[in-house]
This record gives structure tokens, C-alpha cells and sequence, in this order.
């Protein structure tokens, strides 16, 4: 069924790899394992133009600061074994260098473990509940239509407040897939109001 909602999450991130070389560390963003919500990303359904016209990494969602140092970095993003693996590269603090402090502190403590939480926004576009004859879970909500707008390493992955417009978009969609009773097309199944999906990392699943 077509949706536009805005949902947020408190899950895990983890860190792949860290190269000092390069200034860059490999973040699993999203994997397709059944999360508390009881929803899945499909990770072959992702939209990724928009996010790689324009692949910067920010800190704390600091996406519209009129300070340049908000952008922490770029990254680049791979699917392996149905993961979205996020390689962020970051700026650097050094005289003849980018000259972004923020970059560079940011940089050690995600390096170090001290900071431990990413967050995606996504725009979402189409779910499902699980399909039995398929294998899967008919209380799970598949999302298999998603577009990246960003991702941020953030100090906080989700507050109270985000949490409830999430929980209540999480019951709309629901509610809108359960109240279809399959007599519509998908043309008249139209969408819901649209708003941008804030998919939120929180758990330490740090593998050295």
C-alpha cells in the first residue's frame, strides 16, 4: 500500500571498521532483521539519487546551519548482504587540512565508542505486512518503497517527542493497510499526508 509517514526509531548501529589513513568508518545503517517495531527495510527497495546527488554527513541533524562545519564529512553508501553500510569520511582539523574542529572531535569519539548513535531520514513511500505463503511474519510491516534524504551521527538518536509522532504515524500506516479490505486498486488506495520518515540508531552493537 502507498504511504508518506514520518516514523522514528531507537535501534542499533554498528561500527564495521574505522581506516585512520583515510579518516573513515564503515556504519551499518540498516540491515532487513525484524526490529522492535516489528518492521523491516527491504534493502534492494532503497532510492538512493537524491542522498548521492549530495552524500554529506552532519552532526545532530544540523542539516539547514548556516555554520559549514555541520557538515561533519561525505560518505559513501554500499549494500552488502542485505545491509546498508554507510563509509563516512571525515574532515580533518589539520592547518593545510578542512580546518573543522567539530569534524575532527567527532571523528575520535565515534572512533573511541563515545559516540554511539546514527540516524537516518528517510522518505517512505510503500509498506506491506508480511506475506505467510513467503515465509515471513504476517504481524511484520514491510517497507518496500524508501528514499534516503540523510544520515547523521547524533549525540541523542530520539527524543520523547519524536518518538510520539512516530508511534502515531506507526498507526496510521498500520491502520490504513488493515482498513484496506483488497477491493481497491492501487491507484484508489492513494497516499497518506505526507511527512519524511526519521529511522533512528541508538544500541551499541560496536564490533572492534
Amino acid at each position: 500500500m502507498k504511504v508518506n509517514k514520518e516514523v522514528n526509531r531507537a535501534i542499533g548501529i554498528e561500527v564495521l571498521s574505522v581506516d585512520e589513513e583515510k579518516r573513515s568508518i564503515d556504519f551499518v545503517l540498516s540491515s532487513e532483521a525484524v526490529d522492535s517495531y516489528k518492521t523491516v527495510f527491504k534493502s534492494d527497495k532503497w532510492r538512493m539519487a537524491r542522498y548521492n546527488a549530495n552524500p554529506v554527513v552532519t552532526f545532530n541533524h544540523d542539516d539547514y546551519s548556516s555554520d559549514p562545519d555541520s557538515v561533519i564529512g561525505t560518505a559513501e553508501i554500499r549494500f552488502e548482504g542485505g545491509k546498508m553500510i554507510a563509509r563516512a569520511f571525515f574532515e580533518d582539523n589539520e592547518p593545510d587540512g578542512d580546518r573543522n574542529e567539530k569534524a575532527d572531535k567527532i571523528y575520535r569519539k565515534a572512533k573511541k565508542g563515545t559516540l554511539r548513535g546514527a540516524s537516518i531520514r528517510a522518505a517512505i513511500y510503500e509498506a506491506r505486512y508480511g506475506d505467510k505463503n513467503k515465509g515471513e511474519d504476517e504481524e511484520v510491516l514491510y517497507f518496500e518503497d524508501q528514499e534516503l534524504i540523510a544520515w547523521s551521527i547524533v549525540t541523542i538518536p530520539s527524543n520523547p517527542e519524536a518518538l510520539s509522532r512516530s508511534n502515531q504515524a506507526m498507526e496510521a500506516i498500520r491502520s490504513a493497510i488493515q482498513d484496506n479490505d483488497g477491493t481497491q486498486t492501487d491507484e484508489e488506495k492513494g497516499t497518506l499526508s505526507g511527512y519524511e520518515a526519521q529511522y533512528m540508531y541508538n544500541k551499541n552493537l560496536i564490533e572492534k
